[in-house]
C-alpha cells in the first residue's frame, strides 16, 4: 500500500500534516476534521456515483479550492479505485472511496458546499431496471429482511394475458400504490397461468417493500415474532404464494393464521400498519373462507386462465415459435414448447397468422 499527502495548507501555518498522518487513522475522517478545524462536522454521503469519472473531473474543476490531499492507493488497482481525502476551503473535507463520496462540513449554508452538491449530482448512475423482493429470514435478534434482486420481466400484459387482464391490473396497481391502506388481493388459477410472473412484474412498479412469505413461515402468522416483524414493516405488501392451507374455509374450525390474515387486512392491526396482502392459490375461489371475500377487505381478485387460441397464437408468433394451436394454452405450455414439438404441430399456419396479425 502507498500512502501520501501533498503540501501543507497555508491556512494553518502551525499545523503539521505529517504529524496528523501518524496520529489519526486514515478512515477516521471525522476525527481528522476535528483536528484540522476544531469542530465536529456534519456530513453527506453520495452512493451510486460514477467514481472513475468523478476522479478525473473533480481535481480539474476545484483545483483552486484544494488545500491538501491524503490518499491510500493499492498499486494493483486503477487510479480511480484510490481512497482520497481532499482538504478544501471553507472548512470542507471530501472523501472519495471506490464506491462512495462523503462530504464533511460545518456550515450547511456555504456557497462552496452548495456548488459541490450540484457538481456531485452530475455523476449519478441511473440504476438498472432491477426490482427486488424481501425474503423473511431468521436472525439472532428476530425476523429480518434479505433483499433478493432480479430483472423485471419484459412483459406486455395485452399479449401475455387475456383481454380482461389489463383493466384488472390498472385497478390493482392503483390500490397497491396507496399509502397506509390495508386490504387483500386474491390471484388464483391453475398452475402455469402466470401468477408468479405477474407478481415479479408488480415488484418493479410498486414503490413499497414487497415481502415474500414462504409457505412454512406463513403457517406461523400468529406468533409473537411475526407480529413484531409486521410492526417493524408497515405500509408494505405481503405476498403469500400457494396459500390454500391458510385461506380455504374451515367452517367452524377457523385457524388462528386465518384470523391473523383477517386482522391484517381489515382489523385493528391492519388499520394501524397499512399492510396489503397478495395471496395466490390454485383452488376454486368458492372454497375460500367467506370472511376473506367481505366487501371492504377484498380489494381485488382475478382468475388467471389459459390463453384463448387467438391470444396463444399471437404470443407464439411473438416468441418466434413455429407452432400454432386451436386450443387454449397456458404461459408455461407456450414457453416450454420443445423444438421437436414445434415441428410436430398439427397446424402449420405460422405465416398466415403473422400476415393476419401484423
Amino acid at each position: 500500500m502507498n500512502y501520501g499527502n501533498n503540501t501543507e495548507p497555508d491556512f494553518l501555518p502551525d499545523f503539521n500534516l505529517q504529524h496528523v498522518n501518524h496520529l489519526i487513522h486514515f478512515y477516521q475522517v471525522q476525527k481528522m476534521y476535528l483536528g484540522y478545524f476544531g469542530k465536529v462536522p456534519s456530513s453527506y454521503t453520495f452512493s451510486n456515483r460514477d467514481i472513475e469519472k468523478f476522479h478525473g473531473k473533480f481535481p480539474e474543476k476545484f483545483e483552486t479550492n484544494i488545500l491538501g490531499k491524503h490518499f491510500r492507493h493499492c498499486i494493483e488497482k486503477k487510479d480511480h479505485a484510490a481512497e482520497i481525502i481532499y482538504i478544501l476551503k471553507n472548512e470542507i473535507i471530501l472523501e472519495q472511496e471506490p464506491d462512495e463520496v462523503h462530504l464533511y462540513f460545518h456550515d450547511e449554508n456555504s456557497a462552496h458546499l452548495h456548488q459541490l452538491l450540484e457538481f456531485l449530482k452530475g455523476f449519478k448512475i441511473e440504476k438498472p431496471d432491477k426490482a427486488h423482493i424481501n425474503l423473511i429470514i431468521m436472525q439472532q435478534h428476530g425476523l429480518d429482511n434479505k433483499k433478493i434482486g432480479f430483472t423485471k420481466p419484459d412483459l406486455d400484459l395485452s399479449i401475455s394475458y387475456n383481454d380482461d387482464f389489463p383493466e384488472f391490473h390498472d385497478k390493482m396497481l392503483k390500490i397497491l400504490k396507496q399509502d397506509n391502506k390495508s386490504g387483500l388481493h386474491l390471484l388464483y388459477g391453475k398452475p402455469g397461468t402466470g401468477k408468479s410472473t405477474y407478481i415479479r412484474y408488480l415488484c418493479g412498479l410498486v414503490k413499497k417493500e414487497i415481502v415474500f412469505l414462504p409457505g412454512q413461515m406463513a403457517q406461523n402468522l400468529d406468533n409473537i415474532a411475526m407480529t413484531k416483524y409486521l410492526i417493524d414493516n408497515p405500509n408494505s405488501v405481503l405476498v403469500i404464494e400457494d396459500a390454500e392451507e391458510l385461506i380455504v374455509s374451515r367452517d367452524s374450525q377457523r385457524n388462528s393464521n386465518l384470523a391473523m390474515i383477517l386482522n391484517i387486512t381489515d382489523g385493528i392491526l391492519g388499520e394501524s400498519l397499512g399492510i396489503q396482502i397478495i395471496a395466490t392459490f390454485n383452488t376454486d375461489v368458492q372454497n375460500i373462507d367467506p370472511a376473506l371475500k367481505r366487501k371492504g377487505r377484498l380489494k381485488s381478485a382475478y382468475e388467471f386462465r389459459a390463453l384463448v387460441p387467438d391470444k396463444a397464437n399471437r404470443l407464439l408468433i411473438e416468441q418466434n415459435m413455429n407452432y400454432s394451436t386451436d386450443k387454449e394454452m397456458t404461459l408455461a405450455e407456450i414457453y416450454n414448447i420443445s423444438e421437436e414439438e414445434q415441428y410436430k404441430s398439427p397446424e402449420r399456419k405460422v405465416v398466415g397468422f403473422r400476415t393476419a396479425l401484423v
